[in-house]
């Protein structure tokens, strides 16, 4: 079959041509007709090839969307048997296990602050941007030198599980 830019161009040159030549018209006529509808017959063909890849486009979407969902589900998993170890060997007080592949440490938890009442703490001690939240670097820092900070206070955060 002819693709749509050749049957294009021979219905352009066949309109130029008619001005020009000594066709009878019925003979133009039947000759624009016939490319007429072989150019209507391709475009159809055209839509239908567009049709499919709409499928598959939709196909492809869900499949994006399953295995996203999917990931979630290894990635929620993952935090969730990390989150066992860490508290069993917590538990059990073993911070560190070896093996060949690779070794467990549960390192200390660090100091971060925690905000009790954000509406206290001094404007010193607030980052201002678009919403207003307390600097708590600075304030952990503070605390940390021995300043009293209304609002908030120094407490240990969980261990943490490092593999490497």
């Amino acid at each position: 079959m002819v693709s749509l830019y050749k049957l294009t161009e021979q219905q352009r040159e066949l309109k130029e041509a008619a001005g020009n030549s000594d066709l009878p018209a019925e003979a133009f006529n039947d000759t624009f007709e016939a490319l007429e509808g072989q150019f209507n017959d391709k475009a159809v063909s055209v839509i239908h090839v567009v049709q499919n890849m709409d499928s598959d486009v939709d196909a492809l979407d869900s499949e994006i969307k399953r295995l996203t969902e999917r990931k979630k589900v290894i990635k929620n998993k993952q935090d969730s048997i990390r989150e066992y170890l860490r508290t069993n060997m917590e538990a059990n007080e073993i911070t560190k296990i070896e093996c060949p592949l690779f070794s467990i440490t549960l390192a200390k938890g660090r100091d971060v602050c925690v905000i009790d009442d954000a509406d206290s703490i001094p404007d010193d001690y607030v980052d201002v941007t678009v919403v207003q939240k307390p600097d708590k670097a600075a304030i952990l820092k503070a605390l940390k030198a021995g300043d009293d900070i209304p609002g908030a206070h120094i407490e240990k955060s969980k261990t943490s599980l490092r593999i490497k």
